[in-house]
């Protein structure tokens, strides 16, 4: 805040936007490739089909899976809210100049 006023940098907000859904994409490409390996290795069960091996597949398994799901649901997400701040910056432009026109004025181009 300015004085008082909100002021958006409507290109360095809109360049964050698509930063962050791009960050998004890179977590979600990271998920598919890693968190892929990771059910792919575990679905051997290297630690083994005995008593030992079954007790931890079941305590292992499902903490697995909720981590595998999470990690997709950040990169999903970021995306999601990137493209939200996009949005929302492309509106805020769009609101500011249509009120300066109401006004009978320019639009702040700082």
């Amino acid at each position: 805040m300015i004085g008082g006023q909100l002021w958006l940098d409507p290109l360095r907000a809109r360049r964050g936007g698509v930063d962050l859904a791009l960050a998004g994409e890179a977590v979600t490409a990271r998920r598919a490739t890693e968190g892929g390996e990771i059910e792919a290795a575990s679905g051997a069960r290297p630690w083994g089909r005995d008593d030992i091996g079954a007790a931890f597949e079941g305590s292992y398994r499902g903490f697995e899976q909720t981590v595998l799901r999470a990690w997709a649901g950040v990169g999903q997400r970021l995306t999601e809210l990137g493209s939200d701040v996009v949005r929302a910056v492309d509106a805020s432009v769009q609101t500011d100049g249509a009120s300066a026109a109401r006004f009978d004025r320019p639009a702040d181009r700082r």
